[in-house]
């Protein structure tokens, strides 16, 4: 399982009269912390944690049944438009990994290995579901529910607890009171155990950045492997008229997630059309592809995962979903 040294959170979401909805610095929420209130701060949020100069270290912790799996303590420089520097400090033998973006490409160097991957960052940009929930401020899939406030790395935030319509966590975020970044971060599964935390120990929002901080230059002799350009995305009706068949759709779901009907891709996976249907509670997703009967999609980025077979179809699921409930999905998938 690959663990991320930063947040890719898509950067630089500018949504039309923001300032003017969101006059919330240095107030506090008493009376009016309602659900629309606590959606406009997550909103706001989205927006800060990318546009806002800072820099400070970060603990990173990744959990399995509720059990720490693996901890990272982070240097982290965020400048705006999207231009971030993560490195890790701790544990030893991941010591030197160093994450930079900035704003168009990013770079993922592996010290030990001799590695750097290289990918567009253009279509971070672009505003995930999430993001759209908090630009709307309203949802019928995920509610914003203000539980108080708290400090975290010495600033007071706010702290929101996104749940899905039946009240199980989905995410809790303590958010920067004054400056809206978010300062902590928690995230659940489908059982509600936790399974990410990431939190600021020291922040300051008065960043030193050097002139090449946001740039990479791989050491001589690194092996350079280039990620692909994102794939097109369409609606489903567009995507099974390309492949040449129709989805074979889940019967059941975790709470919260729906199938994003108009984020939908056809890859070709050894000459043959895939269907890459992608499902989100609005914070998290996981992935379903579908292919031809006897397809071995054990490739690129789809090695890890559930393989099956039902009638004409090979089918595949990616994602940090508990097992049983990785089960049930395969289970209800008709043949």
């Amino acid at each position: 399982m690959k663990h991320a040294i930063c947040n890719r959170s898509p950067q630089g979401l500018l949504i039309t009269g923001i300032i003017g909805l969101l006059c919330l610095a240095g107030t506090t929420p008493w009376g009016r912390a309602d659900e629309s209130w606590a959606w406009r701060v997550v909103q706001r949020s989205v927006q800060a944690g990318h546009e806002v100069p800072h820099q400070g270290y970060r603990n990173v912790v990744v959990f399995r049944q509720g059990q720490k799996v693996a901890g990272f303590i982070q240097k982290v420089w965020q400048g705006s438009g999207g231009r971030q520097r993560v490195v890790i400090v701790e544990p030893a033998e991941q010591r030197g990994r160093i994450e930079v973006c900035d704003g168009r490409s990013r770079w993922e160097y592996y010290p030990r290995v001799r590695k750097v991957i290289v990918s567009d960052a253009a279509g971070e940009h672009r505003p995930n579901f999430a993001e759209m929930l908090a630009a709307s401020g309203t949802s019928t899939r995920l509610r914003a529910i203000y539980l108080g406030d708290e400090h975290v790395a010495g600033r007071l935030a706010h702290i929101i607890q996104l749940t899905t319509p039946k009240g199980r966590p989905v995410s809790k975020l303590w958010i920067d009171g004054e400056k809206f970044v978010q300062l902590k971060v928690q995230r659940f599964c489908p059982h509600g155990e936790i399974t990410y935390s990431a939190y600021f120990t020291t922040i300051t929002y008065q960043p030193t950045f050097s002139p090449d901080l946001f740039t990479f230059t791989p050491p001589e002799g690194t092996r350079t492997i280039r990620v692909p350009p994102a794939l097109p995305r369409m609606d489903l009706k567009q995507a099974e008229h390309q492949a040449g068949f129709s989805a074979k759709l889940p019967q059941y779901l975790p709470e919260g997630y729906q199938l994003e009907y108009n984020r939908v891709a056809v890859v070709r996976i050894r000459g043959q059309h895939v269907l890459w249907l992608p499902f989100s509670n609005g914070v998290d997703r996981f992935s379903l592809f579908q292919g031809p009967r006897g397809l071995d999609m054990r490739t690129g980025r789809q090695r890890l995962g559930e393989y099956w077979v039902a009638g004409p179809f090979s089918f595949a699921l990616v994602g940090s979903l508990p097992e049983d409930e990785v089960q049930k999905i395969k289970k209800s998938i008709r043949k």
